[in-house]
């Protein structure tokens, strides 16, 4: 039963280990390719003039990533792997130390962190992105509704 565990830790391991190279490497790619265009429609190719044209870095964390997502499924698993190992260590209370509840505690207290965490950057994500967009663009609501033509 330990190796089949193993070898899905190990996989999931994998996937976010991606995850968190295919973040950064894709922020780096596009703030290149972003800096790249810009030096070569500027005429005198001044570094402030490249800085100032462009995005602010910051704005490609806007973007709910594939990161987020990782960081999302981790929960979700470590969550069910603390659940499944809290109700057997109560089953047998006797064949586990009792630190070994405090280990579940902080578990799901490390785990219950990560989330709150991750729902605060999707709420910050949210809001910024909802900030940013122009306020008189509505495409799916008419200009003057309540006129009659």
């Amino acid at each position: 039963m330990f190796l089949p565990l193993a070898i899905f830790a190990s996989i999931v391991g994998l996937f976010v280990t991606g995850a968190a190279v295919f973040t950064a490497w894709a922020f780096f790619a596009t703030r290149n390719n972003q800096v790249k265009a810009q030096t070569a429609e500027a005429a005198d190719g001044r570094e402030l003039a490249v800085q100032e044209a462009g995005a602010p870095p910051w704005s490609w964390f806007l973007r709910w990533t594939v990161a987020d997502y990782s960081a999302l499924f981790l929960f979700g698993f470590g969550a069910v792997f603390l659940i499944v190992n809290l109700v057997g260590v109560s089953k047998d209370r006797d064949l586990y130390p009792d630190y070994h509840f405090a280990y579940l505690l902080c578990g799901f207290i490390f785990s219950f962190l990560g989330m709150l965490f991750t729902f605060v950057r999707l709420a910050m994500v949210l809001r910024l992105t909802r900030r940013l967009m122009p306020a008189g663009d509505h495409p799916h609501k008419p200009d003057q509704a309540q006129q009659a033509e």
